[in-house]
């Protein structure tokens, strides 16, 4: 299969879709249609030098099949593949091995002599060792990947409130609270405004599904130079993010977890917001002041909160949020589907594809940056 058969937009887009990567992973040759979201390459784009002789790859993700790695084995050209799942083991494997997929620890790194690449089964690497992000090799990660069906995640925790569903659900409800509840305001996302921090792959995802599924005007930040998809009406530079937040109806947390957003959701944003606006963390808990979000939906500041990530997690049994009105918390699980595995193995094959043929990774990340 030639390299113009599956460029990291239509690879990318097929796994938002959620089919056809199978197909052309197969070799079918057939080229995947490019559909919205636009998806550029990452930058750095890094062309890896072809590696020279065999190359080995030390998996240590802990959920593959049989199947799965049958799958990475044939993927590339002279691969040799091997599994180590204990810490012993990794640290004795990775002394030689030109690329891991999956996480390592810092001992780790220290003990490997040959690493070129590591494919990070993640999408957000703020959970990785320092010793990772300052070692030479090339870091991939898994965003977009979990995108689609997080966004679906950010559209339910949003449902689950303008609809009352976080009030009135089952075992909440009973029919002793039947007159009361029927006094809960229910509202509709038609046409209102959604403001998207970070639209990357989870940001893009909710976007897309937010405008076309409830015709909801978007507005976005992101800090990298995007094309501003269809969908989007407005995207600027993070610096707009105090003027856009008194804007929107809804304002979702995408952004990656680094130094730049840690508790970038503080008094000052949730004091810009609208009291009937709902704030939505589908990112990372580190990004938000806790306490001011506590403050807010005490005060009733804001309208409510839905948050699939907190700090730390799980959640003590007395934190504050647990007595906070109008909140729904998940146990960061929005990325969770029957799926998942078949896009992470998806990406994980084609990386390797393109490792041993030395052509353009996927999902590079910037270390500078932490994404």
């Amino acid at each position: 299969m030639s390299e113009s058969h599956l460029s990291r937009r239509s690879f990318l887009s097929s796994l938002a879709a959620g089919g056809g990567t199978a197909a052309v992973l197969a070799g079918s040759g057939t080229a995947l249609a490019s559909i919205d979201p636009v998806v550029v390459s990452n930058y750095p784009l890094v062309v890896p030098k072809p590696p020279a002789g065999r190359i080995k790859i030390l998996c240590t993700h802990p959920t593959l099949s049989h199947s799965d790695e049958e799958k990475l084995r044939s993927s590339g050209k002279n691969v040799d593949l091997v599994f180590a799942r204990d810490q012993a083991s990794i640290i004795e494997q990775i002394v030689d091995a030109d690329a891991v997929l999956g996480r390592l620890e810092a001992e780790a790194v220290a003990a490997a002599r040959n690493l070129k690449w590591v494919q990070f089964t993640a999408a957000g690497v703020d959970e990785l060792p320092q010793q990772v992000m300052d070692h030479p090799s090339i870091l991939t990660n898994m965003q977009r990947v979990y995108a689609p069906v997080i966004a679906e995640s950010a559209l339910g925790l949003t449902l689950s409130l303008t609809r009352g569903l976080a009030q009135d659900s089952i075992p909440n409800f009973n029919a002793h609270r039947w007159a009361s509840s029927r006094n809960v305001p229910l509202v509709d996302l038609y046409q209102k405004t959604m403001g998207i921090v970070g639209l990357g792959g989870i940001g893009t995802e909710t976007a897309r599904r937010a405008h076309y599924g409830f015709e909801m005007k978007i507005l976005a930040i992101d800090p990298k130079p995007l094309p501003k998809p269809a969908f989007v009406e407005e995207l600027r530079e993070p610096g707009w993010l105090m003027e856009m937040v008194p804007q929107v109806d809804v304002l979702v947390s995408c952004a990656p977890m680094t130094k730049e957003t840690a508790k970038m959701f503080n008094a000052a944003v949730f004091k810009k917001m609208k009291p009937s606006a709902y704030f939505i963390n589908v990112s990372r808990g580190g990004l938000v002041d806790q306490d001011a979000l506590v403050d807010a939906l005490k005060s009733h500041r804001i309208a409510g909160a839905g948050l699939d990530v907190t700090t730390p997690e799980p959640l003590p049994s007395d934190h504050p949020l647990w007595d906070c009105p109008n909140l729904v918390i998940t146990p960061h699980n929005s990325g969770a589907a029957p799926i998942r595995q078949v896009r992470l193995v998806a990406l994980l094959a084609e990386n390797v594809r393109r490792y041993s043929n030395g052509l353009p990774l996927l999902n590079v990340v910037d270390k500078t940056r932490g994404y």
